[in-house]
């Protein structure tokens, strides 16, 4: 429901206050003359004004003789149009204001109809739900094309246009995750915008390991929305010599505005390395101008790290804090969609429905359960709770969808359910609280079978996958997938020592970035040797694989230099003959002793850790127990890896067969006969 103020001269009281009539009950309205609601006897008038004017959504102008020369009402239309609001005008005896002249004025008697049709297009973004086409996202967000069935977000809507277009420079919308940022932006926001002859919308992009390629791709296709026959190579050669200004310029002129969104800005961070963020930030700064504006979906614990870019200072750095949706409101998200798509929900399955999402932070799992309520009923159907409790509710319906994708996926390729979990799991990184998020990956980084199985999951929509040959990326549809699929959890836990050692990289990353690329706060060799076996390479951010390198780099320079020390003190020495002989000795004797006492220490420390991990993780023991007894062996280390393999009551024959892959360098024949007696290990581990 749109906020409608009616600007109009004195003599044009009785029009102003029929078109008030034709309005009133769809809209809000501010008719200044009205006795209920108009400004009151002794209020302070002009205060008044000012305030309904920057509430306003759209301004019906009374064009008339003496509207045109009314200072307050030429004051009126020009508030409203730098404030960014919409303009109708409604001509009386062919009058044109001027100051409005480049809009269409329709005359008073035919002005009804197309006034409720151009407030109708502002409450819905103008959209209708095509045929054919599902009103529930599942776990994807709301886009512009289901402007027509985002239901609950209409006074958040109305207030994120109005801060937009009021400006200036760049707004952050805020929130938890699965709150809804990216749909109010893309189903709200730019669905309200994208016809609005004033405004330019890009579309939305995200920003994954390559920002900058991210943005030409969003600016190519606004060119072509423009008319312009740009090819990518143009479009980042442009963005290159002319910034993200000089191609706005290209693309808008003075008359017209520039919307420029970033869906899930928290990539620059989590992704993107720091050059690459650096360049990115550095044109928007430059672009952002009276006619371009930036707006950026972002989580609320990243909102610090884009106020203190050093590239992004002094631009006016704007926030809009969406909460999750309050739980009275769901009952509209679930009936609302429904009615547009010509389904009814029974009132017994809405009640169960808003019972099990207990609140808006669930809202992915209400739409995925509701998208395959819906799937097979025609329009006149009925949303039964009878099919809902089959699927086994909000949450089992995401667990139970998931398992029917594994096996469809272990069938299709053959792969294996352990080693295709492996493969989702590596879709997970940990935040800054130790929760699992999500990672998009590169399907140039898998294997042929790794593509094809998690291709099938892209299929059923419980994976994505966008962008071209140049810059494909697969990543989870939402992070409930994480919390709510236990086999996928399970799998997540297993890799939770090398993500906490890849989440200490990163922080120690961050503050080696922080500190000016110091020295002193690389890793030590002893961290090193600690923590560069455990974490993967693509579990590390662009970022952390350099100070990773740079660390690794460093601590062979000290290694080679502590050698050439010595040489040079051996020389040096030798003129003392027997002294310097003994102090060699010595030397070599307590650097041997220190070396072989941190190895010792190192392995007792994964030894301590197999133990811990040997109940709920017999693999990870098995594989921590291995790296310790090829570092340090001794009999505490043999002993270890036997209780390992006997312990394993539950999967014997799977942990024996892992044990041979990976650990031939563990446990020797005789060795394994020495502590195994009971298992051949020419049967074990036959082939």
């Amino acid at each position: 429901m749109a906020r409608v103020f009616i600007s109009h001269a004195t003599q044009n009281v009785a029009i102003a206050t029929h078109i008030r009539n034709w309005l009133e009950g769809d809209h809000e309205i501010f008719l200044e003359v009205h006795p209920e609601d108009g400004i009151q006897v002794g209020e302070a008038w002009r205060e008044r004004l000012h305030h309904e004017l920057r509430r306003a959504d759209a301004v019906v102008c009374v064009v008339s003789q003496a509207s045109v020369t009314s200072s307050w009402c030429n004051a009126e239309i020009a508030i409203a149009d730098a404030l960014g609001t919409l303009l109708l005008p409604v001509q009386l005896d062919g009058v044109i204001h001027p100051l409005i002249g480049h809009l269409n004025h329709i005359p008073h008697a035919t002005a009804r109809g197309h006034l409720e049709k151009a407030l109708r297009r502002f409450d819905t973004g103008g959209r209708k739900l095509a045929k054919d086409q599902e009103p529930f996202p599942g776990l994807d967000a709301f886009t512009t094309a289901l402007s027509a069935v985002f239901f609950g977000r209409d006074a958040e809507t109305r207030a994120l246009a109005r801060k937009v277009r009021r400006g200036p420079g760049l707004l952050a919308v805020v929130g938890p995750s699965g709150c809804g940022k990216s749909s109010l932006v893309r189903a709200g926001l730019l669905a309200q915008l994208a016809d609005d002859p004033r405004w330019l919308v890009m579309p939305p992009w995200l920003p994954g390991n390559d920002p900058l390629d991210a943005l030409a791709r969003a600016v190519r296709k606004t060119a072509a929305h423009a008319g312009l026959g740009w090819t990518l190579r143009e479009t980042k050669d442009r963005l290159v010599l002319d910034g993200l200004r000089g191609v706005a310029q290209e693309l808008v002129d003075e008359d017209r505005r520039l919307l420029i969104t970033i869906d899930q800005a928290e990539e620059l961070f989590t992704r993107a390395g720091e050059k690459e963020r650096q360049i990115v930030a550095s044109l928007l700064k430059g672009a952002l101008a009276d006619n371009v504006r930036v707006v950026a979906t972002l989580r609320s614990e990243f909102l610090d790290d884009l106020r203190t870019l050093p590239e992004l200072s002094g631009v006016h750095l704007g926030s809009y804090v969406l909460a999750p949706l309050a739980r009275e409101v769901l009952n509209i998200v679930i009936t609302g969609p429904a009615r547009v798509a010509g389904l009814k929900v029974h009132p017994e399955l809405v009640a169960l429905l808003v019972e099990d999402t207990a609140s808006g932070e669930a809202l992915p799992l209400l739409a995925f359960t509701l998208q395959h309520l819906a799937m097979g009923v025609p329009r006149g159907g009925t949303l039964s709770s009878e099919l809902y409790e089959h699927l086994g509710g909000v949450h089992g319906a995401l667990a139970r969808h998931a398992d029917d994708v594994l096996d469809s996926a272990v069938a299709e390729t053959g792969m294996g359910k352990e080693e295709l979990l492996a493969r989702l799991a590596a879709l997970a990184t940990l935040d800054h609280t130790g929760r699992p998020t999500r990672k998009r990956v590169s399907p140039a980084q898998l294997d042929s079978h790794a593509r094809a199985a998690l291709e099938v999951f892209v299929r059923h929509r419980l994976l994505t996958a966008s962008g071209d040959k140049q810059g494909r990326w697969i990543g989870v549809a939402h992070e409930a997938l994480f919390t709510e699929w236990r086999p996928l959890r399970g799998a997540i836990e297993e890799r939770q020592i090398g993500l906490r050692a890849a989440r200490s990289v990163e922080l120690d990353a961050s503050q080696w970035i922080e500190g000016e690329r110091a020295d002193h706060l690389l890793l030590n060799e002893d961290t090193f040797a600690a923590v560069a076996p455990l974490v993967a390479n693509d579990d590390l951010s662009p970022d952390a694989r350099r100070f990773l390198a740079v660390s690794r780099n460093r601590i062979h320079t000290l290694r080679g230099q502590r050698r050439r020390d010595r040489r040079r003190t051996v020389s040096w020495l030798a003129v003392f003959l027997v002294a310097a002989i003994g102090a060699a000795g010595l030397a070599a004797f307590q650097w041997h002793n220190a070396s072989v006492d941190r190895d010792r220490a190192t392995a007792r420390a994964l030894v301590a850790q197999a133990q811990v991990a040997r109940t709920s993780s017999p693999r990870l023991a098995l594989r921590l127990g291995l790296t310790a007894h090829a570092l340090a062996p001794s009999q505490n280390t043999k002993t270890e890896l036997a209780t390992t393999l006997r312990g394993s009551s539950g999967e014997p024959a799977n942990l024996f067969s892992h044990a041979c892959e990976v650990a031939a360098g563990g446990l020797s024949p005789l060795e394994w006969q020495q502590y195994l007696p009971e298992l051949d290990y020419r049967d074990t581990c036959a082939g």
